[in-house]
C-alpha cells in the first residue's frame, strides 16, 4: 500500500458513474458516498495502479505520485502481469 500514490478526482469532469469504486477492492473509496467517488483511505491505494483511472470514461482521475513508469506487476486487483499495471 502507498502513502505517496493515490487517486485524485476532478469533480468537474466526474459524472459519478461509480466504475472507479466498483474497480477498487482496496477500500480507497468511501462506500457510503456511492456513486460519488470520495477518497477516504488514500494509503490503501496500490503504488502504480491505474485501474480506476483507466476505466474512467471522462478521464477524471489522476494520481498523486504518477510518473507512469513501466515497473512490472504492481500487485493490485487488475491482474496485469505483462510489464505494467492496469
Amino acid at each position: 500500500m502507498s502513502k505517496t500514490w493515490y487517486p485524485v478526482i476532478d469533480y468537474e469532469r466526474c459524472t459519478e458513474c461509480g466504475v472507479c469504486i466498483e474497480k477498487c477492492k482496496n477500500g480507497v473509496y468511501d462506500l457510503m458516498k456511492v456513486p460519488k467517488p470520495v477518497v477516504i483511505i488514500p494509503e490503501n491505494c496500490i503504488h502504480g495502479c491505474h485501474g480506476c483511472g483507466n476505466l474512467c470514461p471522462t478521464e477524471a482521475i489522476s494520481y498523486v505520485g504518477n510518473q507512469r513508469e513501466n515497473s512490472g506487476f504492481c500487485g493490485c486487483s487488475c491482474g496485469n502481469e505483462d510489464g505494467g499495471c492496469c
